[in-house]
């Protein structure tokens, strides 16, 4: 039994070798390599594995600088090529995460225990460490330098501390209920009936956090349209927004369709949101999404063709600009993307997410209210880019939407708990505009 699960182990680390080397090498979002690369090797990939590699490769990318240095360290050749580093990082992070025993890592795969012990400890190796605190911080929670030197001029370096800490964690589960279908106090009991502990989130009225790591798609409670996987932060924008039943919305970076879910589910299936995005896979998805969760007001669009559409020339109660961003305020759930920003999009996202307000202001009525957010906390792509917009468009004004009063709504990760959220919200208010741009008025 034992050799039985030891040449498992061997054959999944041998997938897990050619998945990082794969996946390290690709500018797509882990989540959807792997997904394609399990549809495409659903026959020979088993629930088991999936899990096994999963879990190894997104602890690579979580703890990759801690790891590395330890290859280089107790690596057992002095030589070794790129293939067999990838094999000794996939080995390392799998036993940091406990799915190789320590018994395997030594026996049978020939490697010393205290190494083991180091990596649940996750303490550096002796004469490891770097020889500033930037240099410190950035090899012991595994970011890259030049992101913590950013970070640490802009919020400290205690407060950055502080920050990329959180984002190692392995973060919580956290759903929503779909109040369409059942409210949030009976999903957190279904689950506890399950024997999973869910406790409620404490800033959004939806959300609820699994205490525990589950398969929560193969439930009939997800395939009935009980629940949807979102983050507590992106609920409160939502939330924020406080949508009313009969309203007009257009989502106009929708992607997958989370928060026009939603925002749905807020508006009672009364009224209309038309959902668009550059990404038209994205809306076939939202398609999926909406019926499986009874949602029937949400219209996908074509984004170039909004002003064919009699709706948006009437004019739009609300209008959300979830705007394409770095993402730096979710790089606890996705621990891939912080080795794949460069300091090049911190100048280039500001002028995308400027020209993205620009197009959606001219079909926002009169008396309207237009929403700009992101999950960066970068004031580049937050404030800067807010105050920009308004000092260019003397007919608005803005709506300050802060927990104490103040002008923004932001979380920050280690206070709130949640991903980094910014929130900006503008008001149309003057009916002479400036000349030239075009204005739709509520009829």
């Amino acid at each position: 039994m034992k050799d039985s699960q030891r040449r498992l182990v061997f054959s999944q680390l041998r997938m897990a070798t050619e998945v990082w080397q794969g996946v390290e090498k690709d500018p797509m979002p882990a989540d959807r390599w792997l997904a394609r690369y399990f549809f495409q090797n659903r026959k020979k990939v088993g629930s088991r594995d999936r899990k096994f590699l999963s879990e190894t490769i997104y602890a690579v990318f979580r703890h990759k600088s801690f790891l590395e240095v330890w290859v280089e360290k107790a690596r057992p050749r002095p030589i070794m090529n790129d293939l067999e580093k990838a094999e000794c990082l996939c080995l390392y992070a799998a036993a940091k995460e406990r799915l190789v025993s320590k018994e395997d890592f030594c026996e049978f795969f020939k490697q010393s225990g205290k190494v083991y012990a180091a990596l649940q400890e996750h303490l550096l190796p002796e004469g490891g460490g770097p020889k500033s605190k930037g240099e410190m911080v950035a090899l012991f929670y595994s970011f890259p330098l030049w992101l913590v030197q950013r970070w640490a001029a802009t919020f400290g370096v205690l407060e950055t501390e502080r920050l990329v800490a959180f984002f190692q964690q392995r973060p919580l589960l956290v759903l929503r209920a779909n109040t369409l279908r059942i409210s949030r106090k009976k999903l957190v009991d279904m689950f506890r009936r399950l024997g999973v502990e869910a406790n409620q989130t404490t800033r959004s009225y939806f959300g609820l956090i699994l205490q525990e790591r589950r398969n929560v798609f193969d439930t009939p409670a997800f395939r009935d349209g009980w629940f949807e996987v979102q983050d507590e932060g992106s609920q409160m924008v939502c939330q924020k927004m406080d949508p009313q039943p009969g309203e007009s919305i257009w989502d106009v970076c929708a992607g997958g369709g989370g928060k026009s879910l939603l925002l749905a589910a807020m508006m009672e299936n009364k009224g209309r949101i038309v959902a668009t995005d550059l990404r038209s896979y994205k809306l076939e998805e939202l398609k999926k999404r909406a019926k499986r969760a009874g949602v029937f007001n949400i219209f996908p669009a074509e984004l170039e063709r909004m002003a064919d559409l009699k709706l948006a020339r009437r004019g739009f109660d609300r209008i959300l600009v979830d705007a394409p961003c770095s993402g730096t305020g979710t790089l606890g759930r996705n621990p891939d993307a912080k080795w794949k920003l460069t300091p090049s999009w911190f100048e280039t996202l500001p002028k995308e997410q400027l020209a993205i307000l620009e197009k959606a202001l001219p079909y926002l009525a009169e008396n309207g209210r237009l929403y700009y957010a992101t999950c960066s906390v970068e004031a580049a792509e937050n404030e800067d880019v807010a105050k920009a917009f308004l000092s260019a468009h003397p007919e608005l004004e803005i709506i300050p939407c802060g927990e104490s009063g103040e002008t923004f709504f932001k979380l920050w990760p280690p206070e709130s708990g949640t991903d980094g959220f910014f929130l900006a919200v503008f008001k149309k208010i003057n009916k002479d505009q400036k000349a030239g741009n075009k204005t739709w008025k509520k009829r």
